[in-house]
Parts: structure tokens; sequence; C-alpha cells
């Protein structure tokens, strides 16, 4: 990452807006950032780091402590940082919480902390990222470089105070590092991806094993070996019960074959003797059945002379009706003529009734010459009355619009309040858990730095405990020892140290994480504090939720009133006010032009007809006393006419009654000589034993079908009678119950030579299913333990259960770190004039402790290697600074590695001599010829001798501000 521009605006000690180009200083500059003590060198620091991810480079203070103090109360405090990353071109703006004047009215009002993301293109176009969310910032920031914030202080920024960091580091600390650095996570995924396969293998294999021991418990088995044991004993007794079984089940067929047999011819038998006694009883009936189809012979003789007198029977009963229709006819004739009479007297009547039809149809027709003005009229009036419906429903829905807004704005004002007041509540938790976590960690820090700086005396107890006189001192090289330290009191070790370290990094990661959680509910909070403004501006204050109810309940009643449905809560939104407004004012134009209308046809009609109505009325009267005019014309008309109709219908009806009489008479006569004639000739000696004779219908078929069916039964019987008999000729009847007993006592025999052979042959499975199941589960089992030899070797070796207990991500970056420091011990030498080079320390650590990446110093003067603890203060600045860019070197110059154009150095450089701080300048000028950024802040005043690019920091009564100087 190479920084492009930074704009600091009421940040630190700067009150205004100050913006650094770092293009002025050219490319891949080295160069000094300079000024007084507090004046904000270290603040540029910080503004980077805040800018990308939301903290300062100590971490010593939050967000909104870095804002200017005179700062102008209308200037909000903000960051802008451009930068280059692989070639693409970024800027971020961040701000921090902080307080500023209200919009309106007096006071101020917390403004929450914003950030975005920009990704910058070409002919000036750019593309947002991240909008307004931090925390989204901070991560994409992280995505984008491969380097969260404790990274990016530890490899390209080294603020003040915290050179020795990476230096001091533990394998677990720099192994986080480090993977993260050269993206060796593959190598971590890899030892997880074995250590979990492996753990599979053996759930898998002691799964097995559960199995088997299932397996015997199910089979009421001890061991493998009982198994083998009792098949051996069990199987041929399964065979000599099986071959028992079949010789019962044999024995049992041949009886039950013969009960069988002797049942079906006792059954032959018994249907013969049946069949005997239902033929005997048949011929008893015999005399019976002879009688009725005697009665039936004689009724079908009947049958064939019941036409003639059926014809004699209904001739006479036509003459009957012939004779009653001329009499009826005769009363027809006489009443008719009287009829006739009085129709004819009536038509003077009809030509009076006429005169009065003809004037009431004169008055109908003047009367429908005011029908068009009447219509014209009821038209009108009923436009203006939907004019007045209209109008009033628009008004109506107006006003509800305009109380619900209301309503609801009310309504979600409250409910925003006490959300606000939820919130605040939560924020006032979480703001007290910070505190205490807090202070939680100031006390874990101060216990850690006073274990460390015990740790350091007791390493020089311990150097000077080893001290030889005339031996050259490890640390200084004096062979004089005059003052060494003694203590008598127990010595923090290594593990005390970072057990410490260890407490304090998790007191602060748990603040962090709480600042993050508080900053996330105050940006909640301050998001409902801007819906509670836009709400109470568009809110009525005379206005209340139960009189805004009452008068939206009296609007509803009055909808109801013109049958007029009102919207929703959903559809009311969507409605818009003005336009309502505007559709009132085009109805109320509607009602008067209405209005004009209805009065100008008023007008044009007499007054008698105005009124709604009055003209149909008249004119339904006239047409009522014409219909009844016409109605009597009609009727007396008609009467004379029916009575003409009648009278010769009655003539015609009487003289086809007399010729229907005389004919009826002449047929009745003829069908009586044919009926006697026929009974005389038959064999029935009078009317009455014909009659006595007849049968009707039904009953003459019931007596038919049983005759019928007598002699179907007799020779069905007959023929099943002679068959029976043929077929037990010269047999005998069989002893049932012996052959039933033979078969009973079989079937048992059978029954318990199943049971014996079913009992033994159910084990003989079992075993034999169990011993097929026991066999494949020591197959899976051997499979299991050959996959272990192979993955569980691998995950030992990969998860550093072996040997040196060094995993095989530790193995792959201790190479890595090997590659560091061989160019960090290149720059070391140089610095130190040939006396320190740093190593790796190869030695297992103690215990169960991760090892493989702790560093130790040799020190060429005494020819010993001593951890990199027990360097002074100067020299721990030249081992961190060179370690830094030994890492830069190594981690650029692998494939897909992240990035370091770009190096600050934050003090330090007090602490050198002048030749170590000639030889220091050396390196990192060597360092800005191989195409890197270095910044120093320091106010050694050799350095800015040395340096000819600086950004000079000035401090003043209104703020400190800042130049860019370039030679």
């Amino acid at each position: 990452m190479r920084p492009l521009s930074l704009t600091m605006t009421a940040f630190g000690p700067f009150a205004g807006s100050e913006t650094i180009r770092f293009a002025e200083l050219g490319e891949n500059p080295l160069f000094l950032i300079n000024g007084p003590t507090g004046s904000g060198k270290t603040t540029i620091l910080d503004a980077i780091c805040f800018a990308l991810y939301g903290k300062t480079t100590g971490d010593e203070r939050e967000g909104a402590q870095m804002r200017c103090d005179l700062a102008a109360s209308d200037i909000l405090t903000e960051l802008t940082f451009e930068f280059e990353l692989a070639g693409r071109s970024f800027r971020i703006r961040r701000m921090p919480e902080q307080q500023r004047p209200k919009t309106r009215g007096e006071g101020t009002t917390t403004q929450s902390p914003e950030a975005q993301l920009f990704e910058l293109l070409a002919e000036g176009k750019e593309n947002l990222i991240v909008a307004s969310k931090v925390s989204e910032a901070t991560r994409e920031i992280e995505e984008l470089t491969g380097l969260s914030v404790e990274q990016f202080r530890q490899v390209m920024v080294l603020p003040q105070g915290k050179f020795r960091q990476l230096l001091m580091a533990d394998s677990s600390e720099r192994e986080k590092i480090f993977s993260q650095l050269f993206q060796t996570r593959i190598y971590k995924r890899l030892e997880e991806s074995l250590k979990a396969k492996a753990a599979e293998i053996r759930r898998e294999r002691e799964r097995q094993l559960q199995l088997q021991q299932g397996m015997l418990e199910g089979a009421s088995l001890e061991s493998v070996e009982a198994l083998g044991n009792e098949l051996a004993e069990l199987e041929p007794a399964e065979k000599t019960a099986r071959d028992g079984k079949t010789q019962k089940e044999e024995s049992f067929v041949t009886a039950d074959k013969a009960y069988e047999q002797a049942k079906a011819l006792l059954a032959e038998f018994v249907q013969l003797d049946a069949t005997s006694a239902k033929l005997k009883g048949h011929d008893q009936e015999k005399e019976q059945t002879d009688r009725e189809r005697k009665s039936l012979q004689r009724a079908e003789q009947a049958g064939k002379l019941q036409p003639l007198i059926n014809e004699c029977s209904r001739c006479a009963a036509e003459l009957t009706a012939a004779q009653k229709v001329f009499s009826q006819s005769t009363t027809r004739q006489e009443a008719a003529g009287k009829s006739l009479a009085g129709a004819f007297d009536n038509q003077s009547e009809s030509k009076k009734l006429q005169q009065s039809l003809d004037q009431a149809r004169q008055q109908t027709a003047q009367l429908e010459g005011y029908r068009i003005r009447a219509d014209k009229l009821t038209t009108a009036r009923q436009v203006f009355q939907a004019a007045i419906l209209a109008t009033e429903q628009s008004e109506l829905l107006l006003n509800f619009k305009l109380l619900a807004d209301q309503y609801l704005c009310l309504h979600e004002l409250e409910q925003l309040t006490k959300d606000w007041e939820r919130q605040e509540l939560l924020i006032q938790e979480k703001q007290e858990r910070e505190t205490s976590l807090r202070q939680t960690f100031a006390k874990l820090e101060q216990q850690a730095k006073e274990l460390e700086l015990a740790w350091h005396q007791g390493q020089a107890a311990i150097l000077a405990a080893e001290l030889r006189a005339g031996d050259p001192c490890p640390v200084c090289g004096s062979c004089e020892h005059p003052s060494p330290v003694r203590t008598g009191l127990r010595l923090p070790n290594q593990q005390d140290v970072e057990l410490a370290r260890q407490q304090t990094r998790d007191a602060f990661t748990a603040i962090g994480t709480a600042q993050k959680q508080t900053s996330e509910e105050v940006e909640k909070l301050r998001d409902l504090e801007r819906r509670i403004t836009t709400r109470q501006e568009s809110v009525d204050a005379a206005n209340s939720l139960p009189e805004l109810k009452v008068q939206i309940g009296a609007l509803q009643n009055r909808s109801v009133e013109l049958a007029f449905t009102l919207p929703d809560r959903h559809q009311v939104a969507k409605l818009d006010t003005e336009s309502l407004r505007k559709q009132l004012e085009n109805k109320k134009g509607a009602l008067s032009e209405a209005k004009a209308q209805r009065d100008a046809a008023e007008r044009e009609l007499p007054e008698n007809y105005c009124e709604p109505g009055a003209l149909n009325q008249a004119i339904a009267q006239e047409l009522k006393q014409i219909e009844q005019l016409e109605r009597q014309i009609e009727t007396l008309a008609t009467a004379y006419q029916k009575a003409q109709n009648e009278m010769a219908a009655a003539a015609t009806a009487l003289a086809s009654a007399e010729e229907q009489q005389a004919k009826t008479e002449k047929t009745l006569a003829q069908a009586l000589n044919n009926w006697n004639t026929a009974l005389g000739d038959s064999s029935f000696a009078d009317e009455a034993e014909f009659q006595a004779a007849l049968l009707d219908e039904e009953s003459s078929a019931a007596l038919k079908k049983k005759v019928d069916d007598f002699d179907a039964t007799g020779q069905r019987l007959s023929g099943a009678l002679q068959q029976l008999q043929k077929q037990l000729q010269n047999k005998q009847r069989p002893a049932l119950d012996l052959l039933e007993a033979q078969r009973n006592s079989a079937e048992e025999e059978r029954t318990r030579a199943v049971e014996v052979w079913l009992q033994l042959d159910k084990r003989l499975s079992l075993l034999q299913d169990t011993g097929k199941k026991l066999q494949k589960a020591a197959a899976e089992r051997a499979e299991l333990d050959r996959q272990y030899a192979v993955i569980g070797t691998l995950s030992d070796v990969a998860n550093g259960q072996t040997g040196n207990k060094v995993s095989l991500q530790r193995f792959v970056l201790s190479v890595l770190l090997d590659d560091v420091l061989v160019e960090a011990s290149h720059r070391l030498n140089l610095m130190s004039k040939g006396r320190y080079q740093l190593l790796r320390k190869e030695d297992r650590a103690k215990g169960n402790k991760a090892s493989g990446l702790e560093l130790e110093v040799e020190d060429a003067y005494t020819g010993k290697v001593r951890p990199v603890a027990t360097l002074s203060g100067g020299e721990s600045f030249m081992a961190a600074l060179a370690l830094a860019l030994g890492l830069s070197d190594v981690v650029q110059a692998y494939a897909g590695g992240i990035r370091l154009d770009t190096l600050f150095i934050d003090e330090g450089f007090g602490s050198l001599d002048a030749e170590s701080l000639d030889l220091a300048i050396r390196t990192l000028i060597d360092l800005q010829s191989a195409g890197r950024m270095v910044g120093i802040i320091s106010h050694v005043a050799e350095l800015k001798e040395q340096l000819s690019l600086r950004i000079d920091v000035f401090s003043g009564r209104e703020g400190s501000s800042l130049r860019v100087i370039t030679p």
C-alpha cells in the first residue's frame, strides 16, 4: 500500500484542515516528519491508521477523543485518505462520533460515526464500495490490505513505544502474523482436515468394536470362539430335527387325506337320505295340484268369451253418455238464446263510452307534449344531487386523509420515542460494561508491565550470576564487573510473562468488542433521533391521539351515512393531499353548474308539473281512464259476439248429440246378440257359471307358475335320487370319528416336531447371521486400521504431535522466518557494526507450549546466543527495524504475498549513537532505492540535517499546522 494524500480536519492538534500530498515528496521517498514534542507528528500516523481501521496507532485514544479542542464548533472532525494498492486507487473518508451544534435551536447533538469507501477509476470516475457503515468499511479495508489493525501496526507502522512487539512476540503470535502475511492458511486447513479425518477413523473403529460387542450380546454369546463352538454342536441337531419334522408332516398328510375322503362320502349318504325324504313329501301334494290344474283350464276357456261381454258393457256405457250429452245440449241452446237478447240491448251504452274515450285521448296527447321538458328537469335534478354527494364525499376523503396522516405521524412519533428511551438505557448498560472492561484492562496491563520489568531485571540477575572475573560480559563486553545485580526474590519466568501478556491482550480485545457493540447501538440511537426530528416537524402540536380518534370516528360514521367506503391505512398512505384538494375544487365547480341547469329546466315547465312525478301522475290518470273506457267498450262488444257464437255452437251441439244417441243404440243391440250366441255355444250353462270360472291375470299367472314349479321339482328330485343311488351302489357308511381321532393325533405329533425344529433353526440362523456380520465388521476394522496407519501418522506429524512438536504450518513458517532472518540479520549486522545476527530458536519449548518461531540474537562479541529480550533499548530498535525491513523484502518475494510498499517509523532513533544512526539511515536509503516509501518521525537534529525531504509540523495557540519541505 502506498499513500497518495491525507486530509485531516479538526483532528488531534490540527484545528483547521491540513492536507499532505505525498506525491510532492517524489517517487519512493525517504522523508522526515519533524516538529517539536506535542506538535502532532504522531497524529499523522494516527490519522492514516484511524482513516483505514477506525483506531489510532497506539490504540490509547478513541475516535471521539481525537477531536481538536481548538476547532470551531461548526467544523466536524473527519479524515480523507487516498492510497494505491496493487495497481488500484481508493479513497476512504471516516468521521468519528462527536458533538455538533443542533440544526435548529440551541445546544448540541451527537454526530454518529460514518465511513465511506470509494474506488477511484479512470477519467475521474469513482465506484462507491461502502456508503456509511463504519464496520463494513473496516472489514473491506482488512480484506483489501490483508492486514488487521494490529498487524498493520506491526509491519507497516512502527508506532511510538511499539518497536519491540513484533520482535518480542512468541511463537503463537508470530504464527498469526506470518500466516496472514504469507497466506499459509492452506497448511492450517490441511492440519485440521487430517486431524478431523484421523478422529473420524478412530471414532468409526470404536463404533465397530461396540457394534461387534452388540452383535455378540444380541446372540447371547460371550466371544467369537463361543460362536464357533455352539455352531459345531447345533448344526447336526438341527438336521436330525428337520428330518423328523418331514416324516411327521408326511404322516399327517396321509391321515388328513383319509379323513377328508370319509367326510365327503358321509356327506353323499346324508344327501341321499334328504333327497328321498323330499320326493316323498312332494308326492303327497299331487292331488291338490291336479285340482288347481283343472281350475286353470276352465279360466282359460272363460277368458276366450270375456271380450264379447266386455263389448256389451262398453256399448251400454256409450249409450248412457250420449243420452246425457243430448240433454245438456238442449239446456245450453235455451240459455244461449237468452244471453243473445241481453247483449243486443247493451249496444247503445257502447256509443256513449266511445265519446268519453276520444276526449281522454286528446287530454293525454297534450300532457305528453310536456314530457321532454319534465325529463330534462328530472335529469338536471339528478345531476345536481349527484354533484352534492360527490362534493361531500370528496370533502370527507380530504379531511380523512389529513386526520389519518396526523394520526399515523403521532403514533409513529410515540413509538419512536419509546424505542429511543429503550435504546438509551441499552447504551448506558454497554458504556458501563465498557468502563468496567477498561478498568480491568488497566489493572492487567499494569500487572503485566511490572511482571515484564521484573523479568528483565531477573535476566540481568541471571547473567550477573554467571559472570566470572576476567571473562567478558555478554552484554557490554567488559571484563570488569564492579556492581553485578543481586536479588533474593523469586524471579518470574517466560511463561509468567507470556500469561500476563495474553491476559492483557484478551482484556484489550474485549474492550474492542464492547466498543464496537456500543458504537453500533449509538448509531441506532442517532438514527432514531433523526427519525423523531423528522416526525416532529410534520405533526400539528395542537392535536392528540384521543382527539384524532374521535374526529376520525365521526368521519367514518358520516361515510356510512353516505354509503361511501373510506380507504384503509395502506391505501390512505398512497393518496396525495394536493390531488385531493384539486378534486374537491373541481367537484364544487361542477355543483354550481348543475344548480344553474336545474333552475333553467324548472322555468320551462308549468308550475303544476314541476314537482317530481306530477306530470307522470297526471298522464297515468288519463291513461288509466282511457284503459277503463276501452276495456268497457271491448267488454260489451265481446259479450255480444260471444252470445252470437254461443247460440250457433249450441245449435250445432244439439244436432250432433241427437245423431250420436241413435248410433250407440244400434251398436248395443248388435253386441248383445253376439254375446248370447257365444254363451249358448260354450260349455258354461249360464252367465253365472261363466263369471265363476274367470280369474284375473295376476291370479292366473300365479296359479300357472305354482303348477309348473310342482312339475319341475318332481322331475329334479327324481333325477337326483337316481344319480345318488347309482354313485353309492356297493358303498358303506364310513366310521368318521375314528378317522378324525387318527388325524388329530398325527397333527399333534407334527406340531411338536415343527416346534423343536423351529427352535433349533432360529438359533442356528441367528448364529450364522451373526457370524457373517462379525466377518464383515472385522474386514471393515482392518480397512480402518490400514487407513489410520496413513492418515493418523500424517495427522500427528502435521499437527506437531511428534518430535519437536512443530506443526506443518509452523514448519512452513519457520522456513519463511529463516528467509526473513537472513535479510534482517544482514541489515542488523550492518547497523550493529558486525556484532548481532537474528536466529530462530530450534530447541523444543517446555510442556505443550508451541515452539519453532521464537527469536534469539547471536552476539559476535561473546560468541553466545541469548534471548532478544536481553537487548538494550537502542539495540532493540535496530533489531526491530531490521526485522521489519527483512519481513517486507520476503513477503513481496513470494507470489501471492501482501505488498508492503510503505514503512513509517515513529521515534526510536534517539536511542542510537551517531555511528549507529548513520548506519540505520544508510539501511533505510537502501530500502528506498528498492522501491519503498519510508517515513521517519523524530525530533533528532542529525536526521533533519541528513534528510532533505520533510514534513515540518508547527504548533501554536490556535492549533498545529504542517508544511511539506522539498529540495
